[in-house]
């Protein structure tokens, strides 16, 4: 049925669309005549008119276009976020102390004055702690104090007994190589001596004695002194023979014990110096070497403490987070405009959380020094330069137009193949409220030309590598074309002003137009 109504409207279609194109575009259009048919018999209601033979392409008159110069400006449209110039972020970074417990916090979006407090952390622990390393200082000082007098004594004793352990060997030496060149041979010679000393004078006694008793023996009597000198002579003679054989017992030991002994002795003593020497040497320099070691220790043990302590009282102080300047507390960190972590802090930010170290919970932001961060595709960034302004509106007040103008763009994409640009933004003072983390929407201006020869994109084809127009008696003409905005496009070569330019004809839509009417007369059929 639908089919049926479809030949019925098409001509009537075609006479009610074709006038209409071809005045919009140019006065200089002619409209599509239509042949009159002055013998066409009528059609009935109940009839269907004859079918609309299609047209030769030359019949119908082209859509032309006068070339003329107008002002042609290109814009581009951008969105990015309202972000602060002057943003200070909030983290703790202690030296010593790791528990960040927060007592209370101020709450997101709360307005602050310089040195205003933020956190309020647990320090009770941390008092105590400070606390106890003071005590400890004295003892540690005392400690240190007598490590260093035992050190400085052991530098000044150590060389001396280093000194004795090598002369007590020297001496054992000496005295080792005296006893064995000189002392041995001559006590062996005195005990051989002594023997041979004791021998002769019993010879001599002996000898006198027999001389006594022959003499005696001559007279037949014997006188009483002649007896007592006989008597005592055989008392001299008994008597170095009772010290000869003491002479030749202790020559004996002299030889075969005490001298054997005595060198055993000195060569003992001498090992055992050798020995201490070289211990000694190796014991005393360690020993010193330990004193210096563990006093160092001590030292660094002392520098230590006074450095915890130190570092634990500039903890306490740091923990007393307050505002650097004047602004607007956000919670989270600021990235590219946008706050990422505002949903994790936010969570430790209450009675008895927990904050990690170098971890960005808070911004204080400026309010009153606001840009806006565009992220920008690369057709964005292609017309896209510094210096150029356009309007900017905030979404939640779209109705009200702040001044834009591109400060800075940077070249260098992001892992999501965007770049940034900042826009700076006048406020006036009926500006409505405008903070980081608004989204806002700008039109800037990329290029502008008061005299620009401006024809329908439509009208340029390509051909390979040429951009062709039609000319009005038919002929293609090459062009090189400009800038493009919109449905219409900046023509740098090829045509001047009062040219006369062919344009593609205007198809119907002939679907769209139809499908009501259609649905209506379906209905009513029905």
């Amino acid at each position: 049925m639908r089919l049926a109504l479809f030949p019925r409207i098409l001509p009537a279609l075609l006479l009610l669309f074709a006038p209409a194109l071809t005045l919009a575009e140019s006065p200089q259009v002619k409209p599509a005549e239509t042949p009159a048919k002055p013998n066409a018999p009528k059609v009935g209601k109940d009839e269907k008119p004859a079918e609309a033979k299609p047209r030769p392409e030359s019949t119908p008159a082209a859509l032309t276009h006068s070339v003329k110069t107008e002002s042609f400006v290109q814009k581009v449209k951008v969105s990015g976020t309202v972000e602060s110039s002057r943003e200070t972020p909030v983290e703790l970074n202690l030296l010593r102390w790791a528990d960040l417990t927060v007592i209370r916090a101020v709450p997101h979006g709360t307005q602050v004055k310089a040195g205003d407090p933020l956190i309020e952390l647990e320090t009770k622990d941390l008092r105590k702690k400070i606390e106890e390393t003071k005590l400890a200082m004295p003892g540690k000082e005392i400690e240190l104090s007598a490590a260093e007098l035992e050190l400085e004594s052991a530098e000044k004793s150590t060389p001396i007994s280093l000194a004795k352990s090598l002369r007590d060997k020297m001496q054992a030496e000496q005295d080792l190589a005296h006893f064995e060149d000189e002392s041995r041979p001559m006590r062996e010679r005195g005990a051989k001596e002594d023997v041979k000393g004791v021998v002769e004078a019993l010879a001599y006694a002996e000898e006198e004695l027999n001389q006594l008793k022959k003499m005696y023996e001559q007279d037949d009597l014997t006188e009483e002194t002649e007896e007592i000198i006989l008597r005592r002579s055989e008392n001299t003679v008994a008597r170095y023979r009772w010290t000869l054989e003491q002479t030749e017992a202790r020559t004996e030991r002299t030889l075969n014990t005490l001298i054997p002994r005595e060198h055993e002795s000195l060569k003992t003593n001498l090992e055992l110096q050798q020995i201490n020497w070289r211990a000694g040497e190796k014991s005393m320099r360690e020993g010193l070497e330990k004193k210096r070691l563990d006093t160092a220790a001590k030292r660094r043990e002392m520098d230590e403490a006074k450095k915890a302590l130190a570092e634990m009282e500039e903890d306490l102080a740091a923990m007393r987070v307050t505002a650097a300047h004047d602004g607007i507390v956000y919670y989270g960190m600021s990235q590219r405009g946008k706050w990422t972590t505002a949903s994790l802090v936010d969570r430790k930010l209450i009675p008895g959380g927990k904050l990690s170290m170098r971890e960005i919970v808070m911004t204080v932001v400026d309010p009153a020094k606001v840009q806006v961060r565009l992220a920008l595709t690369e057709d964005q960034l292609k017309d896209l330069a510094e210096g150029q302004s356009g309007p900017l509106h905030l979404k939640w007040k779209p109705d009200f137009k702040f001044e834009a103008r591109v400060t800075s763009i940077l070249y260098v994409p992001y892992s999501d193949n965007t770049f940034d640009a900042i826009l700076s933004v006048k406020t006036p003072a009926d500006a409505p409220a405008l903070f980081p983390g608004m989204t806002a929407d700008a039109e800037i201006t990329v290029y502008e030309k008061k005299d620009a020869l401006v024809i329908p994109k439509a009208a340029v084809k390509k051909e390979g590598e040429k951009e062709i127009v039609t000319g009005a008696d038919g002929k293609a003409i090459t062009v090189k074309t400009g800038r493009s905005q919109g449905d219409k496009v900046e023509i740098l070569e090829g045509l001047k002003v009062g040219d006369t330019i062919r344009l593609p004809e205007a198809k119907p839509e002939v679907k769209s137009e139809a499908k009501p009417e259609v649905k209506s007369e379906a209905k009513s059929e029905a």
